[in-house]
């Protein structure tokens, strides 16, 4: 399994804020909600995710789980999440393509430090 910094740091998170919908579960505590993150977790690991994560303590009161599938030229993130009792999910795609330049050799002496002119000091 790939760390989750690869999966969920800032180039991975939403272009736009997407919000956060109820579960439709209830929970009598926020134990009972943590309890249900780890469940989904296992299961997840079955099937075939590129990255099943969690539970993470976000803030106090805020647990969540990330399962992200491969998606053509991406990926699709779920994201679970437990606000005390509170049981919650969203998801949106993140696109791979045209994030980076092709490689080539031009591209890689066009982004070379050691090809660049030094600057006088």
């Amino acid at each position: 399994m790939l760390p989750a910094a690869l999966f969920f740091g800032i180039a991975a998170a939403p272009a736009e804020e997407v919000p956060f919908e109820p579960g439709g579960k209830v929970f009598a505590d926020a134990a009972g909600c943590k309890s249900h993150l780890v469940i989904l977790l296992s299961q997840a690991k079955t099937f075939s995710y590129a990255a099943a994560e969690g539970p993470y303590e976000m803030a106090p009161g805020d647990a969540r789980i990330h399962l992200v599938v491969a998606e053509g030229a991406g990926h699709r993130i779920t994201e679970h999440r437990c606000q005390l009792e509170k049981f919650t999910s969203r998801g949106w795609t993140h696109s791979m393509a045209g994030s980076e330049e092709e490689f080539t050799v031009e591209t890689v002496a066009r982004t070379a430090e050691w090809m660049k002119p030094a600057t006088p000091r």
